[in-house]
Formats: structure tokens, sequence, C-alpha cells
């Protein structure tokens, strides 16, 4: 049914006015069953997808006001031993909920953002036809019901290994190499880059760089980073470029990876890892020093990647 741009206005004002401000009914809950999802996450087509699925945990998320205007209806993460459904509802009450689902064996890579209360989990996977991206905001409270589905997930996209899913480790080279490192990308790198069963193989650090503006002042212009090699992930680790309280986590499976491209932007490269699924290609960008990047470049060529240069870009 159409709806005019007054009616959804309307709606919207009224439904921003139920949103919970405080309290512990603006932070998500573990749900025991899908009969305790809220009606507007509840329809006859999440019942038949939950039917053919093993519900593992379920995560539901009150309505958000985020960026100080937009509302986000309720929303729900369904995790199965496999994959992950999201359900979002409606503004509409007479209308179901949009249903994504992803299988962790089509992921092309996963970014969790958690900086003091604020969180967002983005999520690009293999598609129906093309990559699907799955991205919400979330209070930083339900990490702790959120970091092991979610580890799960990457689990799930893995190869089959036989390394131990209990156990990391990395080498004497390795450990010293994290010594070398500020004490919280050191401790960064045991609490979330190396996942359970993987082993170390490579790391790189840039510190942040910044460039001279008015002349007494510096414009940060590349936040702290740090790129790790596992035995099954590359995983860059970050600070946000302006609150130094928090990361920003990316983890990118080793085999959706078909190469890294490198090209040249003034003092710095864009660093393009080209990723496929399928038929389905993708990539992942981020901004590195020449130096940073010539070390990454030695190192992943080292373990067997494809790396291609590109020309700077002409003015």
């Amino acid at each position: 049914m159409d709806r005019s741009t007054d009616d959804q206005k309307k709606r919207l004002a009224e439904l921003k006015k139920d949103v919970p401000g405080r309290g512990l009914e603006r932070h998500p809950s573990v749900l025991k069953s899908l009969s305790e999802l809220p009606s507007e996450l509840q329809s006859p087509a999440v019942t038949d997808l939950a039917a053919c699925e093993a519900i593992q945990t379920i995560i539901a998320f009150p309505p958000q006001i985020q960026h100080g205007w937009q509302y986000v209806p309720k929303q729900a993460l369904l995790f199965t031993p496999t994959g992950v459904i999201h359900l979002l509802g409606s503004i509409w009450p007479d209308q179901e909920p949009e249903i994504t689902s992803l299988k962790g064996c089509g992921l092309m890579y996963m970014k969790v953002t958690l900086l003091l209360l604020y969180g967002f989990l983005e999520i690009i996977a293999q598609g129906q036809g093309s990559p699907t991206r799955v991205a919400m905001e979330f209070n930083t409270v339900a990490w702790n019901f959120l970091s092991r589905p979610l580890r799960q997930l990457l689990k799930s996209s893995e190869a089959l290994s036989d390394t131990p899913s209990d156990k990391t480790g990395y080498s004497r080279t390795m450990g010293q190499a994290l010594e070398n490192l500020p004490v919280k990308f050191s401790n960064g790198v045991k609490i979330y880059g190396l996942l359970p069963g993987e082993e170390l193989q490579e790391l790189v650090f840039q510190p942040g760089t910044w460039k001279r503006w008015l002349y007494f002042f510096r414009r940060p212009v590349s936040a702290n980073t740090l790129l790790l090699l596992t035995s099954h992930y590359m995983v860059v680790i970050q600070e946000e470029l302006k609150v130094e309280q928090g990361w920003i986590l990316s983890y990118i499976p080793r085999n959706s990876i078909t190469g890294i491209r490198s090209q040249p932007c003034g003092l710095w490269n864009e660093l393009s890892v080209q990723l496929k699924q399928g038929d389905q290609p993708g990539d992942y960008k981020l901004m590195l020093k020449s130096e940073a990047v010539e070390a990454w470049r030695r190192q992943w060529v080292q373990h067997g990647g494809v790396w291609e240069e590109i020309p700077a870009q002409q003015a």
C-alpha cells in the first residue's frame, strides 16, 4: 500500500515518542525462543525460515533514534550454527519485517566498531545475485551477547582445518613483535585480533599520521592501524580518527581474498583488498602510509598472496 510523504512523517513522529531514552528498555536482550520476539518482527515468513534452521541465539534490539533524527524500528539477529538472520521491523503495523539471511561460508568481511557506548556492526556476504549487506548500530552493552555468536559466524567461514579451536598461538618472533606494539594494541591482538584456533603469522603497525593545519594546529589524517595475517584471516585493528577510546575491528577471510591492489594517493596509498565469493566480487579499502604498504606487500607476497600496483591517478 502506497503512503504519502506526510503520512510517513506523521507516523515517524509518533514512533519517535515511544523510543526509550533511559533504563533497561533501551538495551538489547537475549530471547529464549521466537515466540518472545516483538509482534513487529514476527511473520509466517520468519516462522518458515526458522523451521529450516537451528536457531542458537536470538538477540532483540529496541527501536532507536540514530544520528539525532533517524528512526530505526525494532530489529533482531537470529544466529544459526553457520549463519545469521537479520530482522528489521516496518514502521507500518500491517507490513511484515524485512528479512536478510547470510551464510558464514559466503562471508566477505565483518567490521565491528566499539567506541565507548556506540557500536556498529557491518557484515558483507554473498547474496542472491549480488553481495548482501547487514548493518546496524547498537549500544555496546550488547557486545557481551554478540561476541560469541559473531565469532561462531566467523568460524563457519573457514576452510576445514585441523587446528584445535580452543588454542591460539604465535612464534617467538611474533611474540617479540607483539611486545614492541603499544600496550593497547598488543592487548587488542590478544583480546580481539587473534581468534580461537588461529596462529598469528605476520603483523604491521602504522602509527597515526597528521598534517599541519593553519600552521599551529595538526589535523589527523590516519588513525593508529594494525594489520594482522593469521591462519584464516586478514585482520585490521584501528582506532577511530578522532576518538582513541575504542576499536574498529575488521575480519576478512583469506579464502575470500583474490588479491590486493595498491594505488598511491599523495603521501598515502589506498589499499583495495579484492574479494570474491562464488561469482560475486567485492572489496575492502583502507589508507596507509607508503612504508606500511611496502612492509605489508612483502609479507603478503611471502605467504603466496597476489599483489597489484596501480598507477597514481592523474590530476
